[in-house]
């Protein structure tokens, strides 16, 4: 009869093996935290960064609109014959008045290729007030997608 070891034997492959395992998958799920909290740290400053400069050219904006209530009162004092206000009105704002339509339009710079776009529409013969038509973020330029690929076909560059 073969003589039986009563010692314990310890089994140390398997406890390491899973420890290893652990420790990786612990590793691996703090790297992508850090990774996803640096990126929404960047879209965080990015839309900081676009409500800082909306809210810019929205300033500028309100100033043109109190410069154009001011300048339009003055001309609504000067004179009260339709024909002359339009003159008078085209002299104040040259280019950006419109007199066919009756509106001044101004395009305020922002970044990213985009311009606060404000219409505002003097009053008719009966109206108070002049009018806001049109007060909106646009694109300035167009947008491009990049369709290009660029994936190696096997060949020499």
């Amino acid at each position: 009869m073969a003589k039986q070891e009563n010692g314990y034997k310890a089994n140390i492959g398997s406890p390491s093996l899973i420890l290893i395992f652990i420790v990786m998958c612990l590793i691996t799920f703090g790297m992508l935290s850090l990774s996803t909290a640096k990126s929404e740290l960047n879209l965080a400053e990015r839309n900081a960064s676009a409500v800082t400069e909306y809210y810019r050219a929205d300033g500028e904006g309100e100033a043109f609109y109190q410069m154009v209530l001011n300048k339009a009162a003055k001309v609504w004092e000067k004179s009260q014959d339709p024909q002359e206000r339009k003159q008078l009105l085209s002299r104040e704002f040259g280019d950006a008045y419109e007199p066919d339509k009756g509106t001044v339009t101004v395009y305020i710079p922002m970044e990213r290729s985009q311009a606060l776009s404000i219409e505002l529409v003097f009053p008719r013969e009966g109206e108070e007030a002049i009018q806001i038509s049109k007060w909106k973020v646009i694109q300035t330029e167009d947008y491009e997608i990049d369709h290009s690929m660029p994936v190696w076909t096997g060949g020499e560059t």
